[in-house]
């Protein structure tokens, strides 16, 4: 079974040991109980998508999923514990640990306000704008940490969004599914056995149709297929962060108010009864997307956008002439220096968006320290701005655990 040696052993063999977690538009992914060099059971996860092309989701590609996460190793990535390539069944599979919360989650809970709730709540003003800053950019930071690390080896994400970002009880955070990733300087060789071998210059370019609805690049958007791709993740970031700050909104179930057209694993419905406003729109197709953007950062033109027009599709539709808008009017629970890096990484220009290191330096995330979760290694030199306990008294994995409470 195995790729490597590492030795995996399912808890029996019945296809009832396996639970169907989320099935999606190019891949199945699966829970099941597994030991791992004789030690205990735990819970993991099996990702598991075709290797026969005429049956792939173009762009996803698991074998080039298998092949860059080997490579990453850092404590917000996503870790490869075995991959089984099935030729007879043309299937791979990859397994990992099994994390079982998400940011989109979070990003749905009432409790991730910087006010009091429930109204009759006991808590203080004081208190719950404290704790929400602090989940807030602890969740962050690890996000951005994870970033800078990718793109320090070359590698761009291509679909950062909440439902992307999952967090242990602790609060550790990790990326995952990095099936339409896209990694800089391979060489043909490299790619040889991937499903969709991507090139720059090979006649057909790079894959548009990456990222997913409302986080994904303007550009993106209008068909280019020569892009910087660590410009996609940072302006996927900008949008990802701006939702800590964007309103709480009742779940109706609706189906027809989201389309889930892009994404691979979003649920339809949250269980706390709320959906998190996006920044941008992505229920109304790439139309509406577009102009969802314009609408709140202004209509492109050769000053805010010189490049816009060499872009495949954008004379393709006349858009109305929009006056750039405030960020905070769609941000209601942000504060300024917040509201500056989410500006500065939703730059029109794609290399002028700020790189995820460099925010790292912003001063919303050097003004405090920072909670991190209690079983979060450190790296050196980083002691003097990261705390496990906060002023609050309690830790991350305690605040996490409040507001991710069913039902708010």
């Amino acid at each position: 079974m195995s790729s490597n040696d590492n030795q995996w052993v399912d808890n029996g063999d019945e296809e009832a040991d396996y639970q169907v977690i989320a099935e999606g538009i190019a891949s199945t992914v699966l829970r099941t109980l597994a030991t791992f060099d004789d030690g205990e059971p735990q819970l993991v996860v099996v990702k598991t998508s075709t290797t026969i092309k005429k049956f792939a989701k173009e762009p996803h590609d698991i074998v080039k999923e298998a092949r860059i996460l080997k490579d990453l190793k850092h404590r917000n990535v996503v870790t490869i514990l075995d991959v089984d390539n099935d030729i007879k069944e043309g299937s791979l599979s990859i397994w990992m640990y099994y994390i079982s919360f998400s940011l989109g989650q979070l990003l749905d809970s009432p409790r991730l306000v910087p006010s009091v709730y429930p109204p009759n709540s006991t808590s203080s003003e004081t208190y719950c704008r404290t704790r929400f800053e602090v989940v807030s950019r602890s969740i962050m930071r690890q996000l951005f940490s994870a970033i800078t690390y990718i793109h320090d080896q070359n590698v761009a994400h291509r679909d950062i969004k909440p439902s992307n970002v999952l967090f242990t009880k602790t609060g550790c955070v990790y990326l995952i599914d990095f099936g339409i990733a896209w990694r800089e300087g391979e060489t043909e060789n490299d790619k040889k056995a991937d499903l969709w071998p991507e090139y720059r210059d090979d006649g057909k370019g790079m894959y548009f149709e990456v990222s997913t609805g409302p986080y994904r690049a303007p550009e993106l958007i209008f068909g280019t297929r020569s892009y910087n791709p660590f410009a996609i993740d940072r302006w996927s970031l900008g949008c990802t962060l701006a939702e800590f700050f964007t309103p709480l909104t009742r779940d109706d179930n609706d189906d027809d108010e989201r389309d889930y057209s892009y994404s691979s694993f979003r649920s339809t419905s949250s269980c706390t009864g709320y959906l998190r406003k996006s920044l941008f729109d992505g229920t109304r197709g790439e139309i509406g997307l577009a102009w969802s953007i314009f609408k709140l950062l202004g209509t492109p033109n050769e000053t805010t956008w010189p490049g816009f027009k060499d872009l495949p599709d954008a004379e393709r539709v006349e858009f109305a002439v929009a006056e750039p808008q405030p960020l905070t009017s769609s941000l209601p629970m942000s504060v300024p220096s917040v509201v500056d890096i989410i500006k500065r990484l939703l730059s029109y220009p794609p290399e002028q968006r700020l790189e995820a290191k460099l925010a790292l330096e912003h001063q919303w995330f050097g003004q405090f320290p920072t909670l991190v979760p209690e079983d979060y290694p450190l790296d050196p030199g980083e002691d003097d701005r990261i705390v496990v306990i906060e002023d609050v008294r309690r830790t991350l994995g305690q605040l996490l655990a409040d507001m991710c409470t069913e039902g708010g």
